[in-house]
């Protein structure tokens, strides 16, 4: 390369070489519990899909420009292949026409099924109708408003799809819709939350179907401190913005620590299970790259991972798009094919779908 070439790349270079490290702890810096002396850490993994995107630009960059230079942006996405898979799946041969048998199985936060919208408390709630409409077989709602469970617990036309239909017993609100006998329940509360799992015994023809229905710790961000920090990114000069970015960090950590908590116990129980076949799904506030995801995917099969195509964002408020609500199979479970359905926007959630298939 000439000198003047040569002083542009070389700078050019390392902030490649820096973006490809944060690249790298992104994807592994958000497993680590967020305990000790590094608990942002566990927050890397929100960072990961604008650094990736970066790192994308820089290898464009280089192959148009300096191929040798190409070899770092390359390298930085094959140290990080398998999480990036994770959080953005290419299962582009799965489709939703897969052969029989198989289950549907979906889960949904509604946000109170969209009641903060002025929408209908009776069964005339769009969202209910929608769930009605998509005749899966197991249906799991996390926030559920309690009186409109209970009035379609009692309603024929609701029953006649759904025939057992219940919420959980204590101040979270996760609830089901299922076309098969639920046989159990329990109410798994969490210390010092309003949140909660709901635990279900579902009996598939003779086999025991376990499910715990979780809604993990949430982020407590209100309107106002999400609006600073949206001030704060566009102008980080301003000291009133920065404060409000910071007490968003807080509470972050606090939700993210809270969250490693609630998924350790969910997951300690689901290792025990006597159940054949485990399910653990709901709204876990964290994306693909998180630790509680991980508590999980060490022992069960991400359905969105395995059989689904993008990034399949499912939160979709305050311009934060992220894929925070999951399926979780035990090993014996085969995902066929996964999505979200992205037509449905009573709720800051979109409800994901998967076909699974027991073995």
């Amino acid at each position: 390369m000439k000198l003047l070439a040569k002083i542009i790349a070389y700078p050019l270079l390392a902030v490649n070489i820096i973006i490809a490290l944060l690249v790298v702890f992104s994807c592994y810096g958000s497993l680590l519990a967020p305990i000790g002396k590094w608990p942002f850490a566990s927050l890397s993994g929100l960072a990961f899909p604008f650094l990736f995107l970066f790192n994308i630009m820089f290898l464009i960059l280089w192959l148009l420009t300096w191929k040798k230079g190409a070899l770092v942006p390359l390298a930085t996405i094959l140290i990080c292949l398998v999480p990036t898979l994770r959080y953005f799946p290419l299962h582009l041969s799965k489709s939703r026409n897969v052969k029989e048998p198989y289950i549907t199985v979906v889960t949904y936060n509604t946000e109170g099924f969209g009641i903060d919208d002025n929408k209908d408390w009776t069964l005339n709630n769009p969202v209910l109708n929608y769930i009605l409409d998509l005749d899966a077989d197991l249906v799991f709602i996390q926030e559920a408003p309690r009186d409109v469970i209970n009035k379609a617990s009692r309603d024929r036309k609701v029953t006649s799809i759904y025939p057992y239909v219940g919420i959980s017993a204590a101040t979270s609100s996760e609830a089901y819709f299922s076309k098969y006998p639920v046989t159990g329940s329990e109410t798994i509360n969490f210390e010092n939350s309003g949140n909660g799992c709901l635990y279900l015994k579902i009996l598939v023809g003779s086999d025991t179907l376990a499910v715990y229905n979780c809604h993990l710790q949430s982020n407590k961000l209100k309107d106002t401190e999400i609006s600073e920090y949206h001030k704060f990114i566009k102008n980080p000069t301003d000291s009133t913005h920065y404060k409000a970015s910071r007490k968003v960090l807080k509470n972050l950590l606090e939700s993210t620590s809270q969250r490693a908590v609630q998924a350790r116990m969910i997951a300690e129980r689901a290792r025990k299970e006597t159940a054949k076949y485990v399910i653990v799904c709901g709204d876990f506030n964290d994306t693909p790259l998180s630790y509680s995801h991980h508590v999980f995917n060490r022992f069960m099969t991400d359905a969105y991972a395995k059989s689904g195509v993008g990034m399949g964002i499912t939160y979709h408020e305050y311009k934060l798009y992220y894929r925070i609500d999951h399926i979780f199979c035990s090993s014996n479970i085969t995902p066929l094919h996964t999505w979200i359905d992205r037509t449905q926007k009573d709720s800051d959630h979109y409800p994901v779908i998967s076909r699974i298939r027991l073995n």
